[in-house]
Parts: C-alpha cells; sequence; structure tokens
C-alpha cells in the first residue's frame, strides 16, 4: 500500500501532480489517435465508396459526377458508386449525407441549391454550414438568359427595355421554386428594379419544354439544358449571368457589361462529406479529387458542358458556402419569398 503523506503544501503538490498526469493522458491519447487517422488515411478506401447525387440521371450534376467517379474508380482501385436520390429539391439527399458515418466512404456532389433551400425554408432538417464538411469545389458555371423567339427582343438590352415599359408582361420558368435559379433571377430583379412572373416547374425539362411552346417567355438556363435548343433555332440566347464573356459562346454579353453593373451568377459544384471528417481523411479525399480533375480530359470536358473548371481547397469551399448563404437569405428578406 503506497502511503501520501501531505505536508501544509501537500494536497497542492499532489493536485498538481494530477493535473499533469491527466495532462500527459491526454496529450499521448491524442498522439495515438491522430497516428490511427494517419494511418486509415493512407490506407482508405477498402471497400466502395458512395457518391450521392441529389438529381436523376442524365442532368449536368449526374454527369459530373459520373465523369469523377470513373476517375477515381480507377485511381483508387475501389468501386465509386453515383446513387442518385431525387426529391424534395435535393434535401434528401443533403439528409442523406448529413446524416451519414464521416468515414469517407459517403460523399455529397451537389451544386448552389445547397444553401438556397435552408435560405427559403428555415425548417430544412439539415444545416450547410454545420452538417457537412466541405472537401473540394469542383467546377463554376453560368447560366445563359434564353427568350422564346417570338418574344420582340434580339439583343439583351431590347430585352431589359421591355421588361421596364411593361411591368409584368413577361414571365419566366425556373425547376421550382427556391432553386438557385430561382434566387437568382430574384437577384436580378432586386438589383434592375424589374417586375417579371415566376412561373415554377418540377424540374428544368418541363420549364424549358414550355419556353419552346411558348407558354413561357424566358428563361435563365445552364448550358446543356440550353445549347442544343439555340443551336437548332428553338430558343434564342442574348446573354451570360458571368462577369466575363464564355470562350464557348463569345458572341453573347454579360449582363454585368451590358445593363447590370455588377451582376453575377455562377452555379458551383463541389463534393462534401459529413460533418466531423478527420483532417488526414479530408486531406487524403482532396488530393484524388484534385488529381482527377486537373486530367486534361476532365478539364476539356467541363468547358464543352460550359464548366470552368476551380480545384478549390475546404477553406475556400466552407467560405463560399457561408458567402452565398447569408447572400440567398437577404434576397429571400426582401423579396418576402416562402416555400410555399
Amino acid at each position: 500500500m503506497v502511503r501520501i503523506h501531505l505536508s501544509d503544501s501537500g494536497t497542492t503538490n499532489v493536485r498538481f501532480s494530477l493535473i499533469t498526469l491527466s495532462t500527459l493522458f491526454f496529450l499521448l491519447m491524442s498522439g495515438v489517435c491522430s497516428g490511427q487517422q494517419s494511418s486509415s488515411a493512407a490506407a482508405y478506401p477498402q471497400r466502395p465508396i458512395r457518391m450521392i447525387v441529389g438529381f436523376p440521371p442524365g442532368g449536368s450534376v449526374d454527369l459530373l459526377a459520373r465523369l469523377v467517379s470513373q476517375r477515381l474508380t480507377s485511381n483508387l482501385k475501389q468501386q465509386v458508386v453515383v446513387d442518385n436520390r431525387t426529391g424534395a429539391g435535393t434535401s434528401i439527399a443533403s439528409e442523406l449525407t448529413a446524416h451519414a458515418n464521416p468515414d469517407g466512404y459517403t460523399l455529397f456532389l451537389t451544386l448552389s441549391s445547397l444553401t438556397t433551400t435552408p435560405a427559403i425554408n428555415p425548417k430544412t432538417s439539415y444545416d450547410p454550414v454545420r452538417d457537412f464538411t466541405p472537401i473540394m469545389l469542383i467546377a463554376r458555371s453560368p447560366l445563359r438568359v434564353v427568350v422564346n423567339p417570338k418574344v420582340p427582343a434580339n439583343t439583351i438590352q431590347e430585352l431589359f427595355a421591355l421588361m421596364k415599359s411593361k411591368p409584368g408582361y413577361l414571365n419566366y420558368g425556373t425547376s421550382g421554386t427556391g432553386t438557385s435559379v430561382h434566387l437568382a433571377i430574384e437577384l436580378f430583379r432586386i438589383m434592375s428594379g424589374v417586375n417579371i412572373v415566376h412561373v415554377p416547374y418540377k424540374g428544368t425539362g418541363p420549364a424549358m419544354t414550355d419556353l419552346i411552346s411558348g407558354q413561357i417567355q424566358m428563361m435563365f438556363a445552364g448550358t446543356l439544358s440550353s445549347i442544343p435548343h439555340v443551336k437548332a433555332g428553338r430558343i434564342r440566347a442574348l446573354a451570360v449571368t458571368s462577369l466575363q464573356r464564355r470562350p464557348d459562346s463569345p458572341e453573347l454579353p454579360t449582363i454585368a457589361e451590358t445593363i447590370l453593373p455588377g451582376y453575377e451568377h455562377m452555379e458551383w459544384f463541389g463534393v462534401l462529406g459529413p460533418a466531423g471528417l478527420p483532417k488526414p481523411l479530408l486531406a487524403r479525399i482532396h488530393a484524388e479529387l484534385t488529381r482527377v480533375v486537373k486530367d486534361t480530359d476532365i478539364g476539356d470536358r467541363l468547358l464543352v458542358d460550359g464548366m470552368d473548371l476551380v480545384v478549390g481547397g475546404p477553406d475556400e469551399f466552407s467560405a463560399l458556402i457561408k458567402s452565398d448563404l447569408a447572400k440567398w437569405k437577404r434576397v429571400v428578406k426582401e423579396t418576402k419569398m416562402t416555400a410555399d
């Protein structure tokens, strides 16, 4: 039996010793955990990886996910499977990711709507800042302002003049209330002061069909959904929402250079994981994604699809998510928009 004899300062000495031992034990265990995480990251992956996408097969996000997953499968020697989880906007896919184990085997390739849905619906079951680990910003892409050929406007300036002269005359279609495209047009409306009418659809496809038939008059549409119809003469493209003209369509002016200085909207595409992804594993996955998207073939394919390769780090991506969420909350507040 060990007996401890305390002098006047004995209690203090024992307490100090216990605190020192506790600190040393904590540091030791932290080092063990850190070593285990680093070892786990080096051995990753040891089984197939699921890449969740909140859109149906065939869309721009799905195509990008399949392009990335194929290269990851080849590089990692493990299957990376695209899992399309559609419904409730992208909320179902977002919730699945948010509730998954942060072990690197659930990835989420999504776009700007990650921040627009919570902005318009505070009751959304996930928080884009709290519930995810941003891994990599892959690409950004502008929208194209397109109109039905019967609209009496051959330039963006003529379309803007029509908006100004006939408030409430023009309507625009989107893939749904609260989507990133919807909020981008509402931002345009706030900055310009025009009155145009929103017609929400359940997807870009039905909206584009009605634009072609003349049921609606204009859209802000992505490259993949609009260019084939522009080339066929079924719709007319007037401008892009980027700050600079596009190399794939240099004839199209920007909204900023023609009618509304400072206006910009770029859809972003990125990969996230659940919150709590260990830093060594985060670094490993980011490195593998960087290796994939820096492939020349990937960059060329993205350009054809109207996207700009970004290759942003976790901190940059996290800052973008936070700033986007704040911006869209301001738009929702100013327009008094609701999810209903």
